[in-house]
């Protein structure tokens, strides 16, 4: 699961910055670590072939990707822990252009 948590638009029409965190959840923590560190990847190799999207209005691109924490083992808060989920959290600075 990622959720945009905080950001703000440069330039409304054209740059955006924003915090994006990233939730991987899996039945084991192994797992979960591995597609916690496949997610920072696949960010990481979008930012570097620079991904435009083919359906958002004015097709805007991932021009930077910068990774500020994690990814973090987290257990969770008493109400979301479950003995057979395991979570690891990583927040990202995505910045993007049109």
């Amino acid at each position: 699961m990622i959720r945009r948590s905080s950001g703000t638009a440069r330039v409304p029409a054209h740059l955006d910055a924003g915090v994006f965190t990233a939730h991987a959840f899996h039945s084991t923590r192994r797992d979960a670590s591995l597609l916690a560190r496949q997610v920072r990847a696949a960010l990481l190799a979008a930012s570097a072939e620079r991904f435009r999207s083919r359906t958002e209005p004015g097709r805007p691109g991932l021009s930077h990707v910068q990774e500020v924490t994690g990814p973090l083992y987290s257990p969770g808060d008493s109400q979301l822990v479950h003995p057979d989920v395991h979570r690891f959290v990583a927040s990202y600075i995505v910045s993007t252009h049109r």
